[in-house]
């Protein structure tokens, strides 16, 4: 009789097993990925991978992956990343079975008669999810899991951003320096010139001291300009997860970036961007949490299952049960509703956040294209001054070599060719910064950023 009842008892926790294996298994909630916008579009290529593995020199794209694995930025998403992947995990085993073992002995004397007890029990309890509180729960942490994914790739690509950036400060801080250089040498040669012609009376002591104040101006730039290319090197040592002082060589000359972009309609940038699928993902996670808190005022249900074998004085027993337990709460002074309400906003505040973050978007979006076609504008015309320069300053240097005019206009066509190099140096610095930021507006490929709802996310 024993027997039998230990079998049974051992047959407890089997059958809630196969209950719990059987059952049905909702997928896990993705983001919809339905975009309109194709990439075939005349003047834009149909990209793969994130831009700066096929946009970017080879040397200059393996600095940037070197960056990325040791970035602390880009270490902190990845840790939110397991946190939410637990809290995944967390959640789905709450919909799952628990049991609970027990164990007791004792002994007891009573007027000399001594009795000794001992008792050994097992529960298990299956939640019944009659009305999905806990699959909400569930897909409200995947689609917390989703977008922690997203907000990776979108710390990625402002890593990526603010490392090129600050190697075109570091290069373009570089150059100007040598610019700057050469204008002071310049600005010498020319004073001295102004100061001999003075001696002879052919200037007045004026001229001697506008070219000493030109002189003087230009000598206080220089430290400026090294203190930027100091601030740029130390935010790239900070970038690749080094001390500030642990500064490499400036980069000598400015990167060459392609300028083709895989993105031309607004409604693309809803699946390229990160920091909108990111949003998008935080929106659903409050839609689900806004069902959970409405299904918080229906009945709650569970199937529970115990047994218990107790052995006193030598004489063997066993108790069974099964049940199946429902709770509604019928007063909590207005605690549910406030909940449901506190969900309620916060559900249309996403709804806001995710429409103003997309509207920014394609705000930032069409301001840099417009600023990089003002910019194209700009660099043509100062191409062609340039070259004005650079013939102004042939022909002056051909005439003093004929003997028809002294140095004095060779140095001042040299002055204003060497000030049209420093300003045609900032326009390429600015183009530069404007592709790195529009490259970075623009997001991921559509076959990259598929992955962040659907392949990553665990089902």
């Amino acid at each position: 009789m024993l027997r039998s009842r230990l079998f049974l008892f051992g047959l407890i926790p089997t059958l809630l097993f196969g209950c719990a294996n059987h059952a049905p298994k909702p997928e896990a909630p993705v983001l919809p990925t339905d975009n309109a916008f194709s990439s075939a579009v005349p003047g834009f290529r149909a990209d793969t991978q994130a831009w700066w593995l096929t946009e970017l020199p080879s040397p200059l794209s393996a600095q940037v992956e070197n960056m990325l694995s040791a970035n602390t930025n880009v270490g902190l998403a990845t840790q939110d990343v397991a946190i939410q992947r637990a809290r995944l995990q967390e959640a789905e085993a709450r919909r799952g079975l628990g049991v609970e073992g027990s164990a007791s002995a004792g002994v007891q004397t009573n007027n000399g008669d001594r009795s000794s007890s001992a008792a050994a029990g097992i529960d298990a309890r299956l939640p019944l999810d009659l009305f999905d509180r806990l699959q909400n729960s569930r897909d409200a942490a995947a689609f917390d899991l989703a977008r922690s994914l997203a907000e990776l790739e979108q710390a990625r690509l402002d890593a990526v951003r603010q490392f090129l950036l600050s190697h075109i400060e570091a290069a373009e801080a570089y150059q100007l320096q040598q610019l700057l250089q050469e204008q002071i040498e310049t600005a010498q040669t020319l004073l001295r010139l102004t100061e001999f012609r003075f001696s002879q009376g052919l200037v007045s002591s004026v001229d001697v001291l506008q070219q000493r104040e030109q002189l003087a101006s230009l000598k206080q730039q220089p430290a400026a300009v090294q203190l930027r290319m100091r601030q740029a090197l130390s935010q790239l040592a900070v970038q690749q997860g080094k001390l500030p002082v642990e500064v490499d060589q400036p980069p000598r000359s400015l990167p060459q970036l392609d300028e083709q972009f895989a993105v031309s309609s607004p409604a693309a940038l809803l699946q390229r961007r990160p920091d909108l699928l990111a949003k998008r993902a935080a929106l659903l996670a409050s839609d689900k949490r806004y069902a959970q808190a409405l299904s918080a005022h229906l009945p709650d249900a569970s199937l529970s299952a115990g047994a218990l074998l107790r052995l006193a004085s030598g004489d063997p027993s066993a108790i069974f049960n099964a049940a199946v337990d429902a709770a509604v709460s019928l007063f909590d002074g207005g605690a549910l509703d406030a909940q449901t309400t506190v969900r309620r906003a916060e559900l249309q505040r996403a709804g806001v956040d995710y429409l103003a973050s997309w509207l920014a978007a394609v705000q930032e979006t069409d301001d840099l294209l417009q600023s990089l076609k003002s910019n194209g504008e700009r660099l043509a015309l100062s191409d062609e001054r340039s070259r004005v320069a650079s013939d102004l300053f042939e022909a002056t240097r051909r005439r003093y070599e004929r003997g028809v005019s002294d140095y004095l206009p060779v140095l001042a066509a040299l002055r204003s060719l060497q000030q049209q190099q420093r300003d045609h140096l900032a326009l390429q610095a600015e183009r530069l910064r404007l592709v790195v930021r529009l490259h970075s507006a623009m997001g991921l490929p559509k076959a990259y950023a598929k992955k962040i709802p659907e392949d990553e996310a665990p089902r």
